[in-house]
Order: structure tokens, then sequence, then C-alpha cells
């Protein structure tokens, strides 16, 4: 599944449409580069495991939903610190420290 990935372009597309929100925690995010190939690849791979849990999730029987879940965790963990170690090239009077917020929207279901 994270294995076929589209051209870098078509990946920036799907993020922009998977509605992931950044809000910053600590400095200005504003100087960093967000069309960085690392951070759009690495969404893209959060947003395509996400949208292969909500797929599959009904499918898995409940014997299997603890494998299901383990997989899934460590592959998001993966993915997470690839998020961690990306090297924003920043101006060089930059402050230091820059935390965000990455989330993803999701829509509210009426029940």
């Amino acid at each position: 599944m994270l294995d076929n990935k589209p051209a870098h372009d078509q990946m920036l597309k799907e993020v922009e449409m998977m509605r992931f929100k950044i809000r910053p925690v600590v400095g200005d995010i504003s100087i960093l580069n967000f069309k960085n190939n690392q951070l759009v690849e690495t969404l893209w791979g959060l947003g395509k495991l996400d949208e292969f849990f909500q797929n599959h999730f009904k499918e898995i029987s409940k014997s299997d939903k603890e494998t299901f879940f383990q997989m899934v965790g460590q592959l998001r963990g993966r993915l997470e610190n690839q998020l961690n170690k990306i090297n924003f090239r920043r101006p060089a009077d930059a402050p230091q420290m820059i935390e965000m917020e990455i989330f993803k929207e999701h829509p509210r279901r009426n029940n």
C-alpha cells in the first residue's frame, strides 16, 4: 500500500485533499517549506494508513483486531518518527525551536 507512491505532484494533491491541519505550538512556522519532499511523502503515508484503517477495520474479525492494531500502530509510529526527523531548511536567522502539531480533520458523522 505505502510502496506504490505516486509522483510528488500527485502526492501533494492527495495530501491537500486529506485535510491535514498544521498548528504552530512554538515558533513561526510560516518560514518553513511545506512542499518539502519528506514532509509530503510522510503525510501521504499517514493519510493512506488512516484511509486503510478506516476502510478495513470493520472487516477484521475480533480475533484479528489486536494484530491489526499492532500492525497499523507500528507503521504509524515509523511514519511519526520520520516526521520528527524532517530537516526543514530554515533561514539562518530563524529561531532554533519550532514545534508544530499535525492532525487530520475528520468530518463529524451524524448518528
